[in-house]
């Protein structure tokens, strides 16, 4: 499924199934050709999953072309101990948004300045 924009997929938190229609979580991130998969929010567990492995998007749920016995050799410790990895990235974007704005009040006040 060359065609799918995970990206928003991925904000968006969509669920991941498997073709029989057992939930696998939801899909949190992308590594390199692989879709990171949580099951919960509070496992310590995730899956990283191949995304040759994607059979269909049905614009609610991402379907996988994977069995469960297939599906557990997926599965692997997450790096962060239980924090979720949109947590992370959403933490480092406030970290962003911080900076931006002290660096567009500190524009403001030095063109304040200048036109006083």
């Amino acid at each position: 499924m060359n065609n799918i924009d995970f990206s928003e997929l991925i904000v968006s938190k969509k669920g991941v199934i498997l073709s029989d229609r057992q939930v696998v979580g939801n899909i949190i991130g992308e590594r390199g050709e692989s879709l990171i998969v949580e099951k919960d929010g509070t496992s310590d567990n995730i899956y990283l999953i191949p995304k040759s492995k994607v059979e269909a998007y049905d614009g609610a749920q991402i379907i996988l072309q994977v069995n469960d016995s297939e599906l557990k050799t997926f599965e692997q410790k997450r790096e962060n101990q239980g924090e979720s990895v949109l947590d992370t990235i959403t933490d480092k974007l406030g970290d962003v948004k911080d900076r931006v704005v002290d660096t567009t009040m500190d524009v403001a006040a030095k063109t304040k300045d200048k036109i006083d």
